[in-house]
């Protein structure tokens, strides 16, 4: 027997297909995507008042971070730099949550926009695979 998966809707499983069918660049380039947009949502909900969806945004930008974290090859040079970049972000999103402050989030949208177009620039020119060598590094 067959098995079906059935999705909330045509826009999540065209979601899904893009997830399952990107290079790890893409990857990342969506992970970037996902934390920035949490941040915004977060403080906009900050600003709103709405406390409950601020931090569940913000929390989601935790994770995504972590992620980031997790998905280090410390076996590059860049990986500490990445590290120490994260755990900063790690940090300040946590102070933003604990203290419903929009001031972190301003940083920290600006960082996630210059590694993103690091992370962007090494996509186009490596058509898509993150495979760093140590000079690339």
């Amino acid at each position: 027997m067959q098995q079906m998966v059935i999705t909330s809707s045509p826009q999540e499983a065209y979601r899904r297909q893009d997830v399952l069918t990107a290079s790890s660049g893409d990857l990342i380039m969506m992970l970037y995507d996902a934390l920035k947009k949490n941040i915004i949502l977060g403080r906009r909900d900050i600003e709103k008042k709405n406390i409950a969806r601020a931090h569940n945004h913000l929390m989601k930008a935790q994770d995504i971070v972590s992620e980031l974290i997790n998905s280090l090859d410390m076996n590059y040079g860049i990986s500490e730099e990445l590290l120490k970049m994260y755990e900063f972000m790690l940090r300040k999103l946590q102070e933003a949550n604990i203290n419903k402050d929009v001031e972190p989030l301003v940083l920290i949208i600006e960082m996630v926009d210059n590694i993103r177009e690091v992370w962007k620039e090494i996509c186009s020119t490596n058509k898509g695979s993150v495979n760093l060598s140590e000079n690339q590094a």
